[in-house]
């Protein structure tokens, strides 16, 4: 194994993934350290990418940017894994009301709107299915990642390529001399904690407001097979080529850090799933994991402000399928390229 690097990453969850990918893409030296024994929100996630979300359905951030480049990018990885990862499925939601339905039509004539709006149904389908009494809409550039094969994947690659060490990370071992860090032997221009909800302990970034956010799924098997995935109250999730197996989630538990699931949760998807479909099903499997969000609902990148060879890529939150491809990109172009970071996501908002 080499002893010097350009980067060092902590994590390799979805964020040290995609960064990792990002900078190997720019020819970059990457050494990555992950603690196996550790648990992973992106190993439990549904990985489900989806432009128009919450309560009040608005659009996501940056829509228009982030979900044509997650598919290039997620392809690019496809490529280089041999695997079959991103699964491109409408997302179909049931109407609560006439009010809902015309603002949805509504919705379809923005354009803002219609590149992710596939069809607005005035009338019930997938009756036998789905309670649907008035319709819904059907959403495009939706679908999921496999995000448990994408990580396992680029793990062995990391492997092979000797640039993973799988083992706990000691911040208080890293040593500062003249333009690099050294940890354990190894050298680099900087040091990157993708780290996810273990930032909250990380000593250098204590000022980042991370909120941890709980959530919990099920996974179910049923006789229906789905061609679409149901959204309303939760998701009901085709797992690869499906052959009756859903992940149906999730649950929102704020500054909760316990990885173990829980009754409550259970029965408040089973009452939101019971309401959404018409088919049996059996509960096989209940997963929970903590999801690193911010306060601002915006990811934290960058450098530390008053130490450029420590930096942070986190917060990617819920929506962390959609935005992992487009920041990593971003980022790697920040610290390579030396372009200007995008405001929003600046760590050093919380420093100010």
């Amino acid at each position: 194994m080499h002893s010097e690097y350009d980067y060092i990453l902590v994590g390799q969850g979805l964020a040290g993934t995609c960064l990792a990918h990002a900078l190997h893409s720019r020819q970059q030296k990457v050494l990555v350290f992950d603690d196996p024994t550790q648990p992973s929100a992106s190993k439990v996630a549904g990985g489900l990418f989806n432009p128009i979300t919450g309560r009040n359905m608005v659009l996501t951030w940056k829509a228009q940017e982030l979900f044509p480049f997650l598919q290039r990018f997620y392809e690019e990885i496809e490529i280089l894994l041999n695997e079959k990862l991103l699964h491109n499925i409408p997302i179909y939601r049931p109407f609560n009301s006439i009010e809902e339905l015309n603002e949805w039509q509504g919705k379809s004539a923005d354009h803002r709107f219609n590149s992710f709006i596939k069809k607005v149904h005035r009338a019930p389908i997938y009756s036998e299915q789905v309670n649907n009494g008035m319709g819904g809409v059907e959403m495009k550039q939706t679908g999921y990642l496999n995000t448990k094969k994408l990580i396992k994947g680029y793990r062995k690659m990391l492997m092979d390529d000797s640039a993973l060490i799988e083992d706990s990370f000691d911040h208080n071992m890293m040593n500062l001399q003249d333009n690099k860090i050294v940890y354990k032997g190894y050298s680099a221009s900087k040091v990157v904690f993708c780290e996810g909800p273990a930032a909250l302990n990380n000593p250098w970034f204590d000022k980042v407001k991370l909120v941890a956010l709980k959530g919990e799924v099920l996974q179910i098997k049923a006789k229906e097979q789905l061609f679409k995935i149901l959204s309303k109250g939760v998701f009901v999730l085709p797992q690869d080529e499906t052959n009756g197996s859903y992940i149906v989630g999730s649950t929102y538990e704020r500054n909760n850090t316990s990885w173990e699931p829980t009754a409550k949760a259970r029965k408040e998807i089973e009452e939101k799933l019971d309401q959404l479909v018409k088919f049996d099903y059996r509960i096989t499997d209940q997963k929970a994991g903590i999801r690193p969000t911010m306060v601002d609902r915006r990811p934290v990148i960058g450098c530390h402000p008053e130490e450029n060879r420590i930096a942070i890529f986190n917060g990617l939150g819920t929506k962390g399928v959609s935005l992992a491809p487009y920041f990593s990109d971003h980022f790697a172009r920040h610290l390579v390229q030396n372009h200007q970071l995008c405001n929003e996501i600046d760590v050093r908002r919380f420093f100010n």
